[in-house]
């Protein structure tokens, strides 16, 4: 049997375990110092306003790279791009640690190696997902987003108890563990064989020709009925579901909940996502996008349903798997189709619209939690945010580009 059919494993088809190993190393660097980054700063300053307004920066900083980060990924090799941000987030964490544990790490070096690794995430970031349909091609993407869905929630679901584990043993045990991580990846990287891409040896140099490139395939991502209906329906959908989530971390804390039990909800959920991961690899090709979007958007709806009837812990742990078990394969179904269709040349800037748009609906949330929550109470807010889901769902059903997707073998026959 041909390692690039369907029925058989991914990690038989060539380059894909060199890409996952590199994709999960980077993953895991990042991971494992999340938790440290803002205990650090609040160390390092001596003060919550800093500490909060170190974390701000570094946000804005990442996405404002990000916009461009994706023309910058459309216009470059891949392959190199992959090896420069191992090698320099490597670089980053090993000076990081060294100075932590030599004891000349200031607040202003901690802020200026934080900031500099935030752009490098924001500019390549994308490098990785635009390589990989290159590796696997566009039938099998969706099987490979159901693989990284489960992934990343095993990753970052141990990454930050690890994280805090290492950081109470040692201050700079993250940031060194970090660097390893970046180096696997790096040589798991140099092992990567990717065609080299006409269109990045073809492409311009210069700022207005960037510029060029840039508002190209923006225009061609809003040019995109499909997507734009997608984006907006995920963009409603996830603001509801962020907000959500915050007005839940909310309620436990206002409520006495110790953390351990808080921390323990989000394990839950890693759990449910990493089950839903590996039913999501099977079935994912089966199953007719469309309707399939639809049924798992109204299937996370009455999964809020018990937080309306009670705030209980019980029920918000309930509420967590109901949500976490179908996301792998919502996001298999809709980043597939979308990722899958999209031309080689346009993967970056497209990812980075996409991403971005989402990110301005999610980026609101917590502040709207805050705000609404002392006015409304918790059970009218989950029904507020409720409608805004029951809204998103109702919007995937009466669109026709998005309810008539069909199964990623025929996706090819349909448009963008």
């Amino acid at each position: 049997m041909s390692p690039t059919t369907n029925e058989s494993s991914l990690f038989r088809v060539p380059n894909y375990p060199a890409w996952f190993g590199a994709d999960t190393f980077l993953l895991c660097g990042s991971a494992v110092h999340w938790i440290v980054i803002s205990l650090m700063a609040y160390e390092l300053s001596g003060s919550v306003t800093m500490a909060g307004w170190f974390s701000t920066i570094r946000g804005v900083m990442s996405v404002v790279t990000q916009v461009i980060g994706g023309t910058f990924v459309d216009r470059h090799d891949h392959r190199t791009l992959l090896l420069a941000q191992s090698g320099i987030c490597g670089a980053l964490w090993l000076a990081m640690g060294i100075l932590f544990a030599t004891g000349r790490l200031t607040f202003e070096l901690f802020m200026a190696l934080c900031l500099t690794s935030s752009a490098v995430f924001g500019l390549l970031d994308g490098t990785s997902n635009a390589a990989l349909i290159t590796v696997v091609g566009p039938k099998r993407y969706a099987q490979a987003e159901s693989y990284n869905q489960g992934r990343d929630a095993a990753v970052r679901m141990a990454g930050s108890p690890l994280g805090a584990t290492l950081y109470g043993l040692w201050g700079a045990a993250p940031f060194f563990a970090s660097a390893v991580c970046d180096a696997l990846a790096f040589a798991c990287v140099f092992t990567l064989r990717l065609p080299k891409r006409r269109e990045a040896a073809e492409a311009k140099p210069g700022v207005g020709a960037f510029l060029r490139d840039l508002v190209e395939g923006w225009q061609w991502v809003f040019a995109s009925k499909t997507i734009m209906s997608a984006v907006f329906i995920m963009g409603l959908f996830e603001f509801g579901a962020f907000a959500m989530r915050q007005a839940v971390n909310l309620q436990l804390v206002s409520t006495g909940t110790d953390a351990l039990h808080i921390s323990l909800v989000n394990v839950v959920s890693g759990v449910a996502t990493l089950v839903g991961s590996l039913v999501s690899s099977r079935v994912c090709d089966r199953i007719p996008a469309g309707r399939g979007i639809v049924a798992i958007l109204a299937f996370t709806a009455l999964g809020y349903v018990p937080l309306v009837l009670s705030s209980a812990y019980g029920s918000v742990v309930l509420n967590f798997v109901l949500v976490s078990l179908p996301m792998p394969l919502f996001g298999a179904l809709v980043n597939g189709f979308v990722f899958s269709k999209t031309p080689v040349e346009r993967q970056g800037r497209t990812r980075a619209a996409v991403m971005t748009t989402i990110m301005l609906f999610g980026s609101a949330s917590g502040a709207v939690a805050g705000e609404l929550l002392p006015r409304i109470g918790f059970t009218g807010f989950v029904v507020a945010m409720l409608v805004l889901v029951a809204i998103s769902v109702v919007l995937a059903a009466l669109n026709p580009r998005i309810r008539t997707i069909p199964t990623s073998p025929h996706w090819s026959e349909v448009e963008l």
